[in-house]
């Protein structure tokens, strides 16, 4: 398995939702149902198809000359509320005109419809612009095309990746540009190779001067930005190096706080930096101490030791000073993003399990999703990144949950000051499967205290605006053509997103099952979810027959 982050998991605290769908018709709701039992009854299990047996089956078409969504609910990702029915006209990658279908404002005559190639019926439907997940890792003992199926299907369009393939610069930008050119079907790709590791064979990392040339060397490969994890990048000369060089090559920063540097490179200074992202939670409590300079740990603490590691980096969230992490930190913090538009990821949904093992464990998707020796990864094992549950009390999970109340009123109180806060989910490490692990995050901002309108904003506009990309993250004319295409209204429930679906149960009982997710589509590319699903499926299928077989 893949060295992942330094990292770590949250908690759940239900917002009230406005239920929309509860206003709707008994008709148009036995529209819904009969939709989408037609979809799940048209399933057939099929062994996981090559690339190019995939290119020819129903699972994936397009781009088209010209493509017509018809009348669905649009959700722009700019905060806006939802309005239609409306025609979204896409011609390629691009989007090309937003045609309102109300009468009022077109007049009782209405107009003219526009056509097309391909004309996808979306009465009832909701459509909103494609996910940005901005902190994604990949692994190198699992087939990409097991990842990218989970995340096109749920809606993902953009990653941030820190590691794919090898996860040597050039490996990495070969991966990007593959997909770009369509031989791989795959979100878009932004490559942030790691800037890690005082053993180093490559001294540059440790050095200003070679750090410039490092980032010149990176730019003239094609890779978009540099992910920074402890260091030699948060020597404090270096990484201000790494900053000023990348900006000049208009490339991107994100940085890890680890515990190694963060004194004296907390979360303000770091920002000072001009680093373009701050990932998880690390150096915000320790820039707001009041009685220390340095955390207060155990004589005995050993920084390499993962549950040591992991346990104090919650209990600092205790040690802080909330008046001063809400007041002068944040305040500083807010000036600096306006000038350099520095982004949060907290990524609450790594941290999940620190404050309730059992409930990530056991997630209803893991049996028909989870790739066995991903499973057996998680499983505590010293020897394995953050498996670090093989002693966790009831103690260190209440820990957790006391940080997470700070931790979730920080970053809602940053983002209702006019921060920015992107999604991010580090799937991969404990129990936070690609793709689900998104939505999960999502459900998370709206637990923080995020509305559902500004958890889509953050996870589409904000997230596009963070890699620099102004065309992207928007259901806009001139706008890249990403979009997701939901069965339901993600702004009553989040949970329709899930892979998985959600669950409807009537007064008198009845149990209905929601596949939410239709179709999204990614470079003008449609892809459809559930056949997705079923891929990944039966991938896993395979995989668990092909461990008990070499078991036996």
């Amino acid at each position: 398995m893949r060295d992942l982050d330094n990292q770590g998991f949250s908690g759940q605290r239900a917002e009230p939702r406005n239920n929309v769908l509860r206003r709707m018709t008994k008709k148009i709701r036995t529209r819904y149902v009969i939709l989408i039992v037609c979809c799940v009854s048209s399933i057939s299990w099929r062994p996981a198809p090559s690339q190019a047996q995939v290119r020819q089956s129903g699972e994936r078409a397009g781009p088209y000359k010209t493509l017509v969504i018809r009348d669905a609910t649009v959700i722009d990702g700019t905060g806006a509320p939802a309005r239609g029915p409306m025609d979204i006209v896409i011609k390629n990658d691009i989007i090309t005109a937003l045609v309102t279908r109300d009468s009022i404002v077109m007049g009782a005559a209405g107009a003219q419809r526009p056509t097309g190639d391909r004309i996808i019926e979306a009465k009832g439907m909701y459509v909103m612009p494609g996910i940005v997940d901005l902190h994604t890792h990949m692994d190198d003992v699992l087939p990409n095309d097991y990842i990218y199926k989970l995340w096109l299907a749920h809606g993902i369009t953009t990653v941030r990746v820190f590691n794919v393939n090898s996860g040597k610069p050039d490996d990495m930008v070969a991966e990007k540009r593959k997909i770009a050119a369509g031989d791989v079907d795959g979100p878009r790709m932004y490559v942030y190779p790691f800037w890690q590791g005082d053993s180093s064979e490559d001294t540059r990392i440790s050095n200003p001067d070679g750090a410039r040339e490092l980032v010149r060397e990176w730019k003239a490969k094609g890779v978009d930005g540099i992910k920074i994890l402890g260091k030699p990048g948060l020597y404090p000369d270096v990484l201000r190096a790494i900053c000023d060089e990348a900006r000049g090559n208009g490339m991107r920063v994100a940085v890890h706080i680890g515990q190694d540097g963060v004194y004296p490179m907390n979360a303000l200074e770091v920002a000072r930096a001009g680093v373009s992202t701050i990932e998880h939670h690390y150096g915000y409590p320790e820039a707001a101490f009041s009685d220390t300079t340095i955390q207060r740990l155990p004589p005995d603490y050993n920084y390499s030791n993962e549950p040591d590691r992991f346990r104090y980096t919650g209990e600092v969230w205790l040690e802080t000073d909330l008046n001063k992490l809400h007041g002068g930190v944040m305040d500083a913090l807010l000036g600096i993003a306006q000038k350099t538009g520095f982004t949060m990821v907290p990524t609450f949904v790594l941290y999940e399990g620190n404050r309730d093992v059992e409930r990530v464990q056991r997630l209803p998707w893991h049996d028909r999703f989870t790739m066995p020796t991903v499973m057996d990864y998680w499983r505590p094992n010293p020897a394995h990144h953050a498996s670090i549950y093989y002693h966790w009390t009831s103690s260190d999970e209440a820990v957790w949950a006391r940080m997470y109340e700070r931790w979730f009123d920080f970053v809602n109180d940053y983002k209702n000051h006019g921060g920015r806060v992107g999604v991010g989910s580090d799937p991969g490490a404990v129990y936070n499967l690609w793709g689900f692990g998104t939505i999960r995050e999502l459900e998370l901002l709206e637990d923080a205290g995020f509305t559902a309108l500004e958890t889509i904003h953050s996870a589409t506009e904000v997230g596009a605006e963070a890699l620099g990309n102004d065309r992207l993250g928007v259901i806009r004319p001139g706008y890249q053509a990403d979009l997701v295409i939901v069965t339901q209204n993600p702004l009553d429930d989040i949970k329709v997103l899930y892979g998985t679906g959600a669950e409807r149960v009537s007064p008198d009982g009845n149990v209905n099952h929601i596949a939410g997710v239709m179709y999204t589509v990614c470079r003008g590319v449609v892809f459809d979810a559930q056949a997705m699903l079923r891929d990944v499926e039966n991938m896993v299928k395979q995989a668990k027959q092909k461990a008990a077989h070499a078991g036996s």
